[in-house]
């Protein structure tokens, strides 16, 4: 199990569309269970930190916002899918070097 993983995960369902429409609707436990499936291991521990690091990042240096419940990041999940917030909000923000920081 590893964030790595989480990444690699998050790379395919961004470059897949049939694989990101399937796991769209599935809730946590689901999306563990069927990424392990696909050779993807990772933990929900592990997929908190890699989403909380990104969402923290991009509140407090890009937006320069405070983490409370006032942050602009949070109405962009609006009307969007749980996954589809992850991938088109957070992980495609941040460029293959950048991604890098979030493995430690």
């Amino acid at each position: 199990m590893s964030k790595e993983s989480v990444i690699d995960f998050f790379r395919v369902c961004h470059h897949d569309t049939t694989l990101f429409a399937k796991f769209e609707s599935k809730n946590l436990p689901e999306v563990i269970f069927h990424a392990k499936s696909l050779g993807y291991s990772f933990n929900g521990e592990e997929l908190a930190e890699v989403i909380g690091s990104m969402e923290a990042q991009i509140i407090t240096e890009r937006m320069g916002e405070a983490i409370d419940a006032n942050s602009s990041l949070w109405r962009r999940m609006w009307g969007k899918s749980r996954l589809q917030y992850v991938i088109e909000e957070l992980f495609q923000t941040f460029s293959e070097a950048e991604l890098k920081q979030f493995l430690n």
